[in-house]
């Protein structure tokens, strides 16, 4: 009999102790602080291709029909910050969509104007240059707030393409704002 108790006794002592040891776990400290204040400011980021407000643009001029291999075809681009806060866009991948797309390169730099995006010729600020599947810009590019940027494209027709290749391309572009200091 004596033996129950002690067990007893040792299992109500386990217990006592472990109701104890969770109540002294339990949330016994508060922390907060205090901010000076600022500003929050909303603001509408808007990209836009070729024309304020049109979020797909179409780039039918930009074909590489009846071209040889070494052969480019070269286009602008606007990019338009339709909102009104300034904003850091990238292109960030080109899709090469086919069976069996041809070797394209292409190559993307900034130029003033649409009109100095020139049929042909090395023109503007180089912002990007290889393989045309999976292009990205390595920098994103600074547009403010209702303004544009140009683009000038070109692709270029691989040496090794094959007369039965053909291929379109899908241009996915991302755009985040920046704050304004």
């Amino acid at each position: 009999m004596k033996t129950q108790h002690k067990v007893a006794l040792a299992a109500s002592s386990v217990l006592l102790i472990g109701f104890v040891s969770v109540q002294q776990t339990g949330a016994l400290w508060r922390d907060s602080a205090q901010s000076a204040g600022g500003t929050l400011q909303a603001g509408l980021l808007d990209i836009s291709a070729g024309t304020a407000g049109i979020k797909q643009f179409n780039l039918a001029g930009f074909k590489l029909e009846n071209k040889g291999p070494g052969e480019s075809v070269q286009m602008p681009l606007p990019v338009i910050n339709s909102g009104n806060v300034q904003m850091n866009y990238t292109l960030s991948n080109v899709v090469l969509n086919g069976a069996t797309p041809p070797p394209l390169t292409l190559r993307v730099a900034k130029v003033a104007t649409a009109a100095a995006c020139t049929a042909t010729g090395d023109v503007g600020a180089e912002l990007y240059s290889g393989n045309m599947g999976g292009a990205a810009f390595a920098a994103p590019q600074l547009v403010p707030a209702g303004q544009t940027q140009v683009l000038c494209l070109r692709a270029t027709l691989g040496s090794n393409a094959a007369a039965s290749q053909q291929a379109d391309a899908t241009f996915t572009f991302a755009a985040s704002s920046v704050s304004q200091s």
